[in-house]
């Protein structure tokens, strides 16, 4: 039996207070709520939606209120997610309750966000629910609108849309301070910084678009959105769920007709894979079904919409609801949430162990090959240490089970968590992608280029990549391919194109492997974000490429006296032009001519056409590369020109 060790180290935020008169207070990328870290477990919570009402007719009962929120808090959950305001009495059952809410103030996101009556209508609602909301310390979080759209933001503009956000986020922060505001983005909106809010909240669906279904996958895409949108704020999945609509449940999931049995695994997934995304919460829709979104609130119609409740009602009478099985898988599984060691993780040296527990929960022990690693105790509802794997080699796939137990050594969870371990660090495979054109090409083709580099450790699953497009036109998924990989001295190219919806204004390529070793597996992607003119500038990440020179038909000169332009067109089939430039510098003193080869290579390096060889004159030139002559395969091609000690190179793309 190997040896392990394990290191326990308290942690460090039980040491300091909050400001007086401040319950809540964002800290290292973390929600605290009375000094303690906070990972919110949430539910999507409508106080008067049930069989025969609609949200817009205010309804107040207090008693199925309480009995609401009592099942929520039973079921270890700690945070309600309102779309709207909820009402001062309402608010204050929320607050008794000891339940935090992250309360919605609805602003239309199909506002016109440039209208100054619009736009004072925004205020005084705003300033109507602070005036009472400000006075409840179980308010932890404002979300201040709902998946607002990318043809609404394009029409309306993104600058006056901004300029709301601004105003509302400053309202509130003068109002209600140190309390954090944000709005519900989607994957539709991973092109938008989220830099002006205090944390990052995003609705995600594992069935839509393709950069989670295909190209990513559900936790690899919420970990992109961390990383990149999220880095040093609160990360929260404000929305993820599942519809049991009438209909035919397909192979996966989908956006109804889900068997109840696809509910709860489907729901459980999606809250395990955002914590694996390294989120700081996650937010269930919902707590019961809402009949009013069919448009008929006396009848529960077959409309996805209507499905998604971990409660459902028997009947128009009925206004307690009873529970569907995935509440008690809910109630299980928040007993005790792992949000360190992350599944699909590689660690090198010791393996971090942080958890939140219920207070139910009073120990923990942690195995592996039946081998006892750790038996803990659990104080305060928390534990963070980590586990020194020392002697487990240079890499080891680890399975790690985890048993929670109550006060009489009951077991109340059990839940395995993958990884790998490393002594030393390792090299991960690789994928890139670039888009031809580089800018994105409405009405037109996109093609992508991917080279892969493999990691001879691993193997890739399938020996398959999965490649995508998303258009951000609504909720359309968008399309997606995949090719078998080959590989050649651990490495692999592939080029293929997308028709580009004329209506698209921004696109999300993606692009994805997935690596294993042993037990363990990881996938490999990465992703390129276009916007179509410069309409989003005000709003867009760092990282979305927008307005740029096509970079494909202008020069990228090195300094070095030669200038290789991009040929055109690219891509091409049977005839492509290239053009070149060898200027005076490149030449050595008293010479008046220099050596010069255009040679055409494959992406193996192996020569396939020799353009130019011979002595030039400094000037501009051209030379014609015709397939037509001598018929290549369709792929990636590299133009390489040299004048003396210089050279440059391009890649061509070759079609069928």
């Amino acid at each position: 039996m190997k040896k392990f060790y394990l290191i326990f180290i308290f942690p460090a935020i039980f040491a300091f207070g909050i400001c007086s008169g401040q319950s809540t207070q964002i800290k290292d990328g973390w929600f605290y709520i009375d000094g303690m870290k906070f990972f919110v477990k949430g539910i999507g919570y409508e106080t008067h939606t049930r069989p025969g009402q609609v949200p817009w007719i205010y309804s107040f009962d207090p008693e199925l209120i309480r009995i609401d929120l009592q099942k929520i808090k039973t079921a270890g959950f700690n945070t309600i997610r309102t779309w709207d305001a909820l009402s001062e009495e309402e608010l204050k059952l929320v607050e008794d309750s000891g339940l935090k809410i992250i309360m919605g103030i609805w602003i239309d996101p199909q506002g016109a966000f440039g209208n100054q009556s619009f736009r004072l209508s925004v205020t005084s609602k705003v300033n109507n629910v602070l005036n009472y909301s400000n006075k409840y310390n179980c308010v932890i979080g404002y979300l201040i609108m709902n998946e607002p759209q990318v043809a609404h933001i394009y029409n309306s503009g993104a600058q006056n849309l901004l300029d709301i956000w601004q105003s509302v986020v400053q309202m509130i922060r003068q109002s209600h301070p140190g309390i954090p505001v944000s709005f519900s983005n989607t994957i539709i909106g991973d092109y938008i910084n989220m830099n002006i809010f205090d944390f990052a909240g995003f609705n995600a669906y594992i069935y839509n678009p393709v950069t989670i279904t295909d190209s990513h996958g559900y936790k690899e895409f919420l970990s992109y959105l961390k990383d990149s949108r999220s880095d040093q704020m609160p990360f929260i999945i404000t929305e993820f769920g599942l519809s049991v609509s009438p209909g035919i449940s397909n192979a996966g999931y989908s956006y109804g007709g889900n068997t109840l049995e696809k509910q709860t695994t489907g729901n459980l997934l999606m809250y395990r894979g955002l914590i694996d995304a390294g989120a700081q919460g996650g937010i269930v829709f919902q707590f019961h079904d809402g009949w009013w979104k069919g448009g008929n609130e006396y009848v529960h119609d077959p409309s996805p919409e209507e499905w998604f409740g971990l409660f459902e009602f028997t009947s128009l009478n009925d206004k307690t609801g009873v529970p569907r099985p995935v509440w008690s898988a809910f109630e299980k599984y928040n007993k005790a949430i792992i949000t360190n060691p992350k599944n699909d993780n590689i660690y090198t040296g010791d393996i971090p162990i942080e958890i939140f527990t219920t207070e139910e929960v009073r120990s923990f022990t942690v195995t592996f090959n039946n081998n006892l690693l750790l038996t803990q105790n659990i104080s305060n509802n928390y534990f963070t240490g980590s586990l020194n794997a020392a002697d487990s080699g240079n890499i080891k796939d680890f399975q790690l089970i985890f048993n929670f137990y109550g006060s009489a050594g009951e077991i109340l969870k059990t839940e395995t968590i993958s990884l790998l371990r490393t002594k030393n660090e390792i090299q991960i495979p690789g994928i890139k992608m670039q888009i031809v054109p580089s800018n994105l090409n409405p009405g037109n083709k996109n093609y992508v280029l991917i080279e892969i580099t493999n990691n001879p450790l691993f193997t890739i699953a399938e020996s398959k990549v999965q490649y995508a497009v998303h258009p951000h036109i609504g909720f359309d998924a968008g399309a997606a391919k995949w090719s078998t990989i080959e590989l050649i001295d651990n490495k692999y190219s592939a080029q293929d194109f997308f028709d580009i919806p004329g209506e698209t204004k921004i696109a999300t390529f993606g692009a994805g492997f997935t690596i294993k070793y042993g037990n363990f597996s990881k996938r490999i992607f990465t992703q390129n974000i276009l916007t179509y003119g410069s309409w989003a500038n005000k709003i867009k990440a760092n990282d979305v490429i927008t307005n740029i020179e096509n970079e494909d038909y202008i020069h990228n000169s090195t300094g070095n006296g030669i200038t290789l332009y991009q040929n055109y067109p690219n891509p091409f089939n049977p005839e492509t032009r290239i053009h070149y430039r060898i200027t005076p510098s490149s030449l050595s003193e008293g010479q008046s001519r220099i050596m010069v080869t255009l040679i055409i290579y494959d992406v193996l390096g192996r020569q396939v056409s020799v353009l130019v060889n011979e002595e030039q004159e400094p000037g501009s030139y051209n030379a014609v590369f015709n397939n037509a002559r001598s018929p290549l395969a369709a792929g990636v091609y590299i133009c390489r020109l040299t004048a003396g000690n210089n050279s440059e190179v391009k890649k061509m793309i070759l079609i069928k």
